[in-house]
């Protein structure tokens, strides 16, 4: 098992050049069919773009223009305890059922079980298949712990399907003080949402580690040490005690499955990459500037990174997310161009928003001299259909490897009457 990682909010960890066993580095340059391709995001640097190689697969570097648009669909489902409607929308793919949970209303902390409508190209949204049928109803999960809920978590930020149990990340939205440590419930039965909940454990790396989770490819696991990973950024309030910029952890998810009924503690964690606000390790030294003009554009107070995983047959950490403020600048508790009064960081431009998509090269993050040396191969504002011009931002990811598939919710981007505000998946093949 992968060391303990560096404890959250210290300075960044010193650590050697990484190596995989039994030689070069899955994923690399080359192979069958492989080429280079140069490709660039917006405001980020070149990479080597992948391309189509034996069957299909990609090799060496994923450049954004190698996701495929499938076509999308809405989630519009309602019970008595929650609804789709202003949704976290956090998921998780269920490979058994070919299923998504979902978290829904910001206020219920409560996960549904979706069938997956085929997706749909249509260009309008009401013309957009909906996902209407639960395959489980809503459930509030975060106050079940046979041992409560002390550190008051209420938002749920990462959720993954492992050995038919279903692993929920969540944390205190405004933890002013940095104090909650737990971090991981889970569901003992993934197909039983209403039975049996152990925890809370806590991942080592707190909130610097516990939001998006994904497994590793196998391809990848000796050489990161680990079968699946765990990561977040500063997505919320209180940014002094997040990662400022997206993180990768390594964790094996059997201590959790394993564990007794009633369990409860720590679970070991390793960390790759990692941005803590102490000491100023920010994922690029102006991340914290505010400014009216112009923001940072690799990372700032508006980016959010909700969702990373390792793109099968690359070497790209792949994190999608949103940000603001580039092109007007950053204040806090300001009036923006519409009148509307912030109340906090906000962009002076009131469209200065965006989706955003950060790509990091694995072979660079594991010989990386500490946790916070590595930066994206590519970045920058990446426009998806229905998330008007980046008003819908992304807030929530799921893949599904045997599909290659890549799902991402959109906020509040399914309306179609005057009150609802359900997110639309929008969905892309790697």
């Amino acid at each position: 098992r992968p060391g303990a990682c560096r404890s959250a909010g210290g300075s960044a960890r010193t650590r050697g050049t990484a190596v995989p066993r039994g030689g070069a580095r899955p994923g690399g340059r080359g192979g069958a069919g492989g080429s280079a391709g140069g490709s660039a995001g917006t405001g980020g640097s070149a990479g080597t773009g992948g391309s189509a190689g034996a069957g299909g697969a990609l090799v060496g570097r994923l450049a954004i223009e190698d996701l495929r648009y499938e076509g999308a669909f809405r989630v519009a489902v309602a019970d008595a305890t929650s609804s789709s409607d202003y949704a976290v929308g956090t998921l998780a793919y269920h490979a058994e059922r070919r299923s998504l949970f979902i978290a829904g209303h910001a206020q219920h902390n409560a996960v549904a079980e979706l069938a997956v409508p085929e997706p749909s190209r249509a260009a309008r949204v009401m013309e957009l298949p909906a996902a209407t049928q639960t395959l489980q109803p809503f459930q509030r999960l975060l106050e079940r712990a046979p041992h409560g809920n002390p550190d008051a978590l209420d938002k749920i930020t990462g959720m993954l399907v492992v050995e038919g149990q279903l692993l929920v990340n969540a944390e205190n939205w405004y933890d002013a003080g940095g104090a909650a440590r737990k971090t991981t419930l889970v569901v003992r039965d993934a197909d039983a949402l209403d039975g049996a909940v152990d925890g809370y454990f806590e991942l080592e790396g707190g909130t610097h580690a516990a939001g998006y989770m994904a497994p590793i490819p196998s391809a990848w696991r000796a050489a990161l040490g680990g079968s699946h990973l765990t990561g977040w950024a500063s997505n919320y309030s209180i940014i002094s005690r997040y990662s400022v910029g997206p993180s990768l952890f390594v964790f094996d998810p059997t201590e959790l499955t394993s564990s007794a009924a009633g369990a409860e503690g720590r679970i070991a964690t390793h960390a790759w990459m990692d941005f803590p606000h102490a000491g100023g390790h920010t994922l690029g030294a102006d991340a914290l500037d505010t400014r009216p003009g112009s923001a940072p554009a690799l990372w700032n107070f508006l980016s959010r990174g909700v969702y990373g995983f390792i793109v099968p047959g690359t070497r790209t950490f792949a994190v999608f997310g949103s940000s603001g403020g580039v092109d007007s600048g950053i204040g806090y508790k300001i009036t923006q161009t519409n009148g509307n009064v912030c109340g906090g960081y906000c962009a002076y431009d009131a469209t200065d928003y965006y989706n955003t998509y950060w790509f990091f090269d694995l072979d660079e993050v594991l010989s990386a001299p500490t946790t916070d040396a590595p930066r994206p191969y590519a970045f920058g504002r990446w426009s998806v259909p229905f998330d008007g011009g980046g008003r819908h931002a992304i807030i929530g990811g799921a893949v599904d490897e045997g599909g290659r598939r890549l799902y991402l919710a959109l906020s509040q981007a399914g309306q179609v009457g005057e009150y609802d505000r359900p997110p639309v998946v929008v969905v892309y093949g790697f």
